[in-house]
């Protein structure tokens, strides 16, 4: 047989293949290092997220599928990618303060992180279900034992475990959409499978798309499959819920719009409809239960829920300015879940941190800069002007409105206001109550690094966005 082909096309998984090393590196330095290994592994998961991240800049596209028709290297997929390395980059940095005060030595943590991005990175290149499906797959169990990795605490056991059972649950019923959907077929690959179904009885592929598609709605947490949001948020180290609250739901979108746009494109209206009915539903649920939370992670978690429902409203809209607007609020989003859950880590409760809004009074006196950086990024989740959450939404509901879907622009307005509410709450606490003593401010640097250069961003891209939507067109044309 012959392999020149192959070893031709390994050029394109050159991000995915350097992780795997620094990921191998980050390994051996946590077991063989003497005392600081834990510190050591992630520091070398740092550097190997900042090489993947070059190396990725300078990846060829594939112009096409390659390996037999399993992988697509293109504009879409690197896109993703790069945010995935955005995302576990802030995840490490966060990770050296929390696990320093928490006592805890995690050294595992930064090397499943790594591994943990690359079955993200396959996935958004995936173009066959089988590629797919171990590709979520791989992920999928790391964010398991990523959410129990905290033994220390039980609440940490029990999120690990309830996400874990209910994650199975969601991958058996996403497998038997996709063996329904290869035996009405034969076909793995998405476009040969869309192909087939030209002439496959309807409602039959119809149920395995809704199958198929109730797996990507649990790891995206929209209702009615999002109950285990807020309790593995709140159990899991808060740090790892930077990436676990964003990138996995990046890579299910993705997926959700690669099946759309191939594979499901002749049940346009149906599914229109189902993302319509769940964009809905998931923004009222998500911000109505966020207003009586006074813890902020569960908060945070019920929000998060809120903001998939507006990234639905790109996929109902069903197009390229849809798709454009989801994929720039998408990276907005990031940025600004990452500061709101950074905040949680400035302010030290007696051996761990203060998670409650009230922990948070005062804190704009202690350290001015990250307070008022974290505002930016509240303004930004709530859809306030000049922020990248504004633009982000407006360019969402733009779309929707192009298509004259009045119920999803109506809808989507009425939440942004809601969600003003509780928003509002935590900036209160921390401009205009008095805390109730001394907060801890010490060994805080990456984490103000962290609040105040996604709150740049999110001003940045809120004030000049013209760039950052050219990019993202150009990706999708």
């Amino acid at each position: 047989m012959d392999y020149s082909p192959y070893l031709a096309q390994i050029k394109h998984l050159a991000p995915e293949i350097t992780l795997l090393a620094f990921g191998a590196a980050a390994l051996l330095a946590h077991l063989f290092a003497r005392g600081s290994g834990h510190r050591l592994s992630g520091m070398v998961a740092l550097a190997g997220l900042g090489t993947a991240a070059l190396v990725l800049a300078f990846t060829p596209l594939s112009g096409g599928e390659i390996y037999s028709g399993t992988l697509n290297v293109d504009p879409f997929s690197m896109y993703l990618k790069m945010i995935f390395l955005i995302a576990a980059a802030i995840t490490v940095t966060l990770s050296f303060r929390f696990f320093e005060v928490e006592g805890f030595e995690t050294g595992e943590i930064y090397y499943l992180v790594l591994f943990s991005v690359i079955g993200m990175m396959f996935t958004v290149s995936a173009v066959d279900l089988i590629t797919f499906y171990i590709s979520f797959e791989t992920f999928a169990i790391i964010s398991y034992i990523l959410a129990g990795i905290f033994k220390k605490e039980l609440r940490s056991s029990e999120a690990g475990i309830k996400y874990f059972i209910l994650g199975i649950l969601s991958s058996a019923i996403m497998l038997l959409g996709m063996a329904i959907l290869f035996g009405i077929t034969g076909e793995t690959g998405f476009a040969r499978i869309a192909g087939a179904l030209a002439d496959a009885d309807a409602t039959v592929a119809m149920a395995g798309m809704v199958l198929v598609m109730t797996g990507l709605f649990f790891k995206i947490a929209l209702v009615p499959f999002h109950m285990w949001t807020p309790d593995v948020y709140e159990g899991t180290p808060t740090p790892l819920v930077v990436l676990l609250s964003t990138a996995p739901k990046a890579a299910a979108l993705a997926v959700l719009i690669r099946l759309v746009t191939t594979v499901f494109a002749r049940f346009e209206t149906q599914w229109v409809a189902i993302f319509t009915a769940i964009a809905i539903a998931t923004m009222f649920w998500g911000n109505i239960a966020a207003l009586v939370q006074d813890n902020v992670k569960r908060m945070m978690g019920f929000s998060s829920i809120a903001h998939a429902g507006y990234l639905m409203i790109g996929l109902a809209a069903a197009g390229s300015a849809g798709t454009t607007a989801l994929l720039f609020y998408l990276l907005a989003y990031f940025f600004m879940n990452a500061t709101a859950f950074a905040l949680i880590l400035l302010v030290q409760k007696g051996q761990g941190f203060g998670e409650r809004v009230d922990d948070l009074r005062g804190l704009a006196r202690h350290a001015p800069l990250s307070a008022a950086c974290i505002v930016v990024a509240l303004l930004s989740l709530a859809g306030i002007p000049p922020t990248a959450g504004f633009i982000g939404k407006y360019y969402l509901l733009l779309a929707a409105m192009e298509k004259e879907m009045y119920a999803l622009v109506a809808a989507g307005a009425i939440n942004t206001v809601i969600s003003i509410f509780y928003y509002f709450r935590i900036g209160r606490a921390l401009f205009m109550e008095s805390g109730q003593g001394e907060l801890p401010m010490k060994g805080t640097g990456g984490v103000t690094l962290v609040i105040c250069g996604s709150a740049l961003f999110l001003l940045l891209a809120g004030i000049f966005p013209s760039r950052l939507t050219e990019y993202v067109w150009a990706l999708i044309k």
